[in-house]
């Protein structure tokens, strides 16, 4: 395990030991994490907050490095063209040099995505100072951005209900909190009654006010959620502000209400994206009132509170916020092209589960204890070896120093180097083959899969097909390529090498690549270090190596007594919130939040098969998040 890998890793017992890092790695850092909760459980909360936070925003910045945002904001391109690349949801992301391990790294960022959102989501409840508390709604609007990337239906739903559950198990916490205060009160009944005549009415005009907003983008676009989120700012202040006489607040209500009309139906017959002609003015009528309804109503509860302006400012961005991810989420070209696909998707994943099953040796033990760590991807490729002859496969010879390809659909070897300029650069591969192999080879940026962006940046790109050699000698092929201009947000440049066409191996060698100034570029350039230095990436065929369903993957690896245990960790973290009267507490909901989510998108992934998530995974399951005995009554929270 600590030698160069001379074989596609994930066809070892290497592919165990890697996902089994994510386990020790969790084990060390749960421990760690519970020693500083013994010394302060506030204090060790703020620092995961902070910490998820500062990695969420880091997840952000990265996005719009790869996806090539950033180099368009530096430049002196117009401010449209910079803000229409900002909010360009038409392009499908994946990241691959952070986070996954090879190809797409769909599932290990949805992972990511999915152990960030509740830790984020719980900060905006944990934190008491309001501009800590934007930092981190910032955080969440930045993991959110990169799962509306990812066009992931299952990582919508799984999102959604993982947000839900924070904050519906917060705002019950919060009602239960109000009515033990109201309890030493004369008149606790009409105040229990009070709060859930509140509790009622902010949960039917949101929901109203979310439907209304979400229908009307389709008649007016954006325009619908920044004007509701202009004039949802408006009402609530003027129903909290004491100073401002009542008749002058419903002026200025009638006013607005006028406002966002006028805006929405001029938005509407402008737009050059809709047909005002088919489409009947009752229904953007309808969409306009269900919207008025729901702020008068809003304004309504609103003079029976205070409120400050910074909490406002805060609702007003998640307002505009969710309204904009559920337009984009349901309404955007991407996911209605792949809601087209769903029936077709679902039968994919049917018939690669039943393969999953099939490639099992399910023997007494095995079903048992499981068939172990990362044993999936071995195992079915030996059962069924075509599988790997039809996308692709390589290894390296450990005596010889051989690269040994076999050519298929999707397999890519690449090697990061600086590529300073744009300069033509000299590519020699020496290599054997019995046939011709037809290859393509090219200088290329890239950090990400999938789309727009899996061939970003190519100087040029040469196809050609590879003449046979003589028996037991070696043939040379030469290349000029060309790099496009490095600068400073410029993904890394790679030598992207694949072998398309042949019915034979193609065995290397060596490759060579030198600048003008005949310097060797790559390291490794004979295979003396087996793989090292050497990337690999399957763009579209991942089915291959992953089970893609996290429940068959417990089951496939763990066993029963695998899936017990688990299941035990999990009941005993909740007797731990129950026993300590803690079921409401934030770390609770954030527990149950991050377990509704993965569970929900496990049933169409497993974001475990990566050790860097992996890691995350099993450090909440490991009890960070556990409950804590009150230490002593007289402990202080700090402020934070």
């Amino acid at each position: 395990m600590f030698s160069p890998a001379y074989a596609n890793f994930y066809v070892t017992p290497l592919n165990g030991f890697i996902i089994f890092k994510g386990l020790l790695w969790a084990l060390l850092l749960s421990w760690i994490f519970n020693q500083q909760r013994v010394e302060s459980e506030t204090k060790a909360y703020k620092h995961l907050f902070l910490a998820s936070i500062l990695g969420s925003i880091t997840l952000f910045v990265i996005i719009m490095w790869e996806k090539q945002v950033l180099v368009t904001l530096f430049t002196d391109t117009d401010i449209y063209t910079k803000v229409n690349t900002f909010f360009n949801l038409s392009s499908a992301y994946r990241t691959t040099g952070i986070i996954s391990g090879m190809h797409t790294g769909g599932e290990s960022i949805d992972g990511m995505y999915l152990f960030l959102l509740p830790l984020t989501v719980g900060a905006c409840f944990f934190f008491k100072r309001y501009w800590l508390r934007f930092i981190a709604l910032a955080a969440v609007v930045g993991v959110m951005y990169g799962v509306l990337m990812g066009f992931t239906r299952a990582t919508y739903g799984a999102s959604f209900i993982a947000i839900t559950v924070v904050c519906l198990m917060c705002f019950v916490q919060k009602f239960r909190e109000k009515a033990q205060l109201e309890r030493q009160t004369k008149d606790y009944t009409n105040a229990k009654s009070s709060l859930l005549i509140f509790a009622v009415g902010y949960a039917v005009a949101f929901s109203l006010l979310f439907y209304s907003v979400y229908t009307l983008h389709q008649y007016a676009g954006y325009y619908a959620e920044l004007s509701a989120g202009l004039i949802y700012a408006l009402y609530v202040y003027l129903g909290s502000n004491r100073k401002i006489p009542l008749f002058l607040k419903i002026i200025i209500v009638v006013v607005g209400g006028l406002l966002f009309f006028y805006v929405n139906i001029d938005s509407f017959e402008n737009s050059q994206w809709v047909d005002a002609e088919n489409i009947s003015s009752s229904s953007v009528y309808s969409a306009i009132g269900g919207c008025v309804v729901a702020f008068v109503f809003l304004f309504a509860l609103a003079l029976k509170r205070s409120v400050h302006i910074a909490r406002i400012g805060t609702e007003t961005i998640v307002l505009v916020l969710v309204s904009i991810l559920l337009a984009a989420a349901f309404s955007g070209a991407r996911i209605n092209i792949r809601a087209e696909t769903s029936t077709r998707d679902l039968e994919t994943r049917i018939s690669h589960w039943q393969s999953i099953i099939d490639s099992g040796n399910w023997s007494g033990a095995n079903i048992v204890f499981g068939h172990g760590l990362g044993s999936m991807p071995a195992n079915y490729a030996l059962s069924g070896a075509a599988e790997l002859d039809r996308i692709g496969t390589f290894a390296i010879d450990k005596d010889k120093s051989v690269l040994k390809v076999i050519p298929g659909s999707d397999l890519m070897l690449t090697q990061r180097f600086n590529a300073d300029s744009n300069d033509d650069y000299l590519l020699e591969i020496v290599y054997r083959a019995n046939e011709k192999i037809k290859v393509a080879v090219g200088i290329c940026r890239r950090n990400m899969i999938i789309f727009e962006f899996w061939a970003h940046g190519c100087g040029n790109i040469e196809r050609i097909y590879l003449p046979p050699s003589n028996e037991n000698e070696s043939n040379s092929q030469f290349f000029t390529l060309k790099a496009t201009k490095d600068s400073f947000f410029a993904l890394p440049a790679a030598l992207t090498l694949k072998a398309t066409v042949g019915d034979v191996p193609l065995e290397i060698d060596s490759i060579s690549l030198l600048n003008l100034n005949g310097r060797e570029l790559l390291s490794n350039a004979s295979f003396f270090e087996g793989g090292d230095f050497w990337f690999f990436y399957y763009d579209f065929e991942h089915l291959a190596w992953h089970i893609k369903n996290l429940y068959l993957s417990f089951a496939y690896q763990f066993g029963v007594v695998g899936c017990l245990l688990i299941l035990t960790v999990i009941a005993a973290t909740f007797i731990g919130f129950y026993k300590s009267e803690q079921l409401l507490s934030l770390p609770c909901a954030i527990f149950t939040a991050f377990l509704a989510g993965q569970f929900a998108f496990g049933i169409f992934g497993d974001p475990t098969d990566s050790a860097r998530t992996a890691m995350w995974f099993y450090f909440i399951m490991f009890g960070a998040l556990s409950s804590v005995p009150a230490k002593v009554s007289s402990e202080t929270k700090e402020d934070v």
